[in-house]
Formats: structure tokens, C-alpha cells, sequence
């Protein structure tokens, strides 16, 4: 993090479950308590219950502290929200540079977005809806933005682009995390999904009943790409 200790991927550390978060709990490890071990520790929190039960005095239990330490590695709850967005940021492991043309190189930041967000999507919510001028948005920014000018698009085709990748891939996965997936669904609940569509007294929904559904969010995704990418070749430089 902001230390310039290096990052490690948050595990788990045999975390019983949380009672009175008033109590301190056993440390999860004896490591001095640091910037990084705090933002480990509300990221796994915030994985487990969402970011509405994320507290100092909830981060201070896990870790077996008093609250009032954290403050000396960090300036509050805002300041901790801001470490687990970096640290989601830089789980993206986005390059600039691809082997291929632009395409590999906006199909390498749309899935990296995508994959660091599933491992984390409740937290991961905190950087979708981050401000185009946040520090924490600007990497992904900057990644996709790199990508389009080392390929030759001019500036403005590259900002109306990036607005547009950013659009897709927000609501895709903002959809995702709040809807459900028949990935390891009982048939019988597809099947009941399937009934209700195609009695909703709609042509085109009773119609197309047995694909809606069925939800694959991955292939949605893909196809979603595929279609952006063909929609910018127009813009692309001449080769």
C-alpha cells in the first residue's frame, strides 16, 4: 500500500466468527500492526458482510487491538475505504502493453476488471462507483486511455471510448452482483422462471422465455466485449 510494503492477497486466517465487536479477539497473527494488516483485515470483513458492517471498532476486534491504535497507521474509516480500493486497483494487474493490437488490449482490461471484481464483489462496489476524477479510478483510467493512444485513436475517440467501456463495465457487473446466476441452480428454479415468462402476457417475453431464463453472466460479458470492439474498428487508425 501507500508504506511501500509489498501487497499480499488477503487470506483467510482462521477467523472465528465475530461477536461483540466491543471485545478485542485473539490477533489474527503476531505481525506488527500495519497499514496493510488493516486494510486486510476490512477487506475481509467487507467480503464476508458487505461494506455497511465495516467499523475502526469492527477492524480493531478482528486484528485484537484497541481501536485507538489503528490511528497510528491510518487517518479514520475513509482513509482504510481508500487502501481497499487501492488494493482491488492493483488486483487488476493491468498493462498497459499487450502482445496484440488494441483489441488484446482492451479485452485484457475489460476481463482484469472483471476477475478482480468477482473475487471481491462487495467490495469491489466501492471502486464501480468511484468518480472518474478519484485517485482510486484514475490506474484503470490511465490502463485503458494507454491502450488506445499507444494503438493510434485519436484523443477524442479515446475518451468517448473509455466513457463507453467504463458504462458497460460498471452496469454489467453492478447487474451481475445484484441478480442471479443459473450457474449450480436447480433446474426446477429455472424452470419456474421459465413458466412465470412465458405466462407474463408479453409476445416477445413468452417467446424468448427459455433463453431469458437462463442466466450466464460470463457469456454476457463476452459478448458485450465483442460488441464494443466492433463498434470501435470504425475509429481505429488505418493500417
Amino acid at each position: 500500500m501507500s508504506d511501500g510494503r509489498s501487497r499480499q492477497h488477503p487470506t483467510e486466517r482462521g477467523i472465528s466468527a465475530l461477536g461483540d465487536a466491543r471485545e478485542p479477539r485473539e490477533p489474527l497473527s503476531r505481525e506488527p500492526l500495519s497499514r496493510d494488516r488493516i486494510v486486510e483485515a476490512a477487506l475481509k470483513i467487507i467480503d464476508d458482510e458487505g461494506v455497511d458492517a465495516l467499523s475502526m471498532r469492527r477492524i480493531a476486534a478482528t486484528l485484537g487491538v484497541q481501536a485507538m491504535s489503528l490511528y497510528n497507521h491510518v487517518d479514520g474509516k475513509a482513509d482504510v475505504l481508500d487502501g481497499v480500493t487501492e488494493f482491488i486497483t492493483t488486483d487488476m494487474h493491468l498493462s498497459r502493453r499487450s502482445g496484440g493490437g488494441w483489441e488484446d488490449g482492451i479485452r485484457s482490461v475489460a476481463y482484469g476488471f472483471r476477475q478482480a471484481s468477482l473475487r471481491h464483489p462487495r467490495a469491489c462496489e466501492l471502486v464501480l462507483t468511484l468518480q472518474l476524477s478519484s485517485p482510486g479510478a484514475l490506474p484503470t483510467i490511465n490502463c485503458s486511455l494507454a491502450v488506445l493512444l499507444d494503438h493510434g485513436f485519436d484523443e477524442a475517440a479515446a475518451v468517448h471510448a473509455l466513457r463507453l467501456l467504463i458504462a458497460f463495465q460498471v452496469g454489467s457487473l453492478l447487474r451481475e452482483f445484484h441478480s442471479p446466476s443459473t450457474k449450480g441452480e436447480d433446474e426446477s428454479a429455472v424452470r419456474e422462471r421459465r413458466d412465470h415468462l412465458a405466462r407474463s402476457g408479453f409476445p416477445a417475453v413468452a417467446k424468448l422465455a427459455p433463453m431469458l431464463a437462463v442466466i450466464d453472466h460470463e457469456a454476457e460479458f463476452a459478448f458485450g466485449v465483442e460488441l464494443l470492439i466492433d463498434a470501435l474498428r470504425p475509429y481505429a487508425p488505418k493500417q
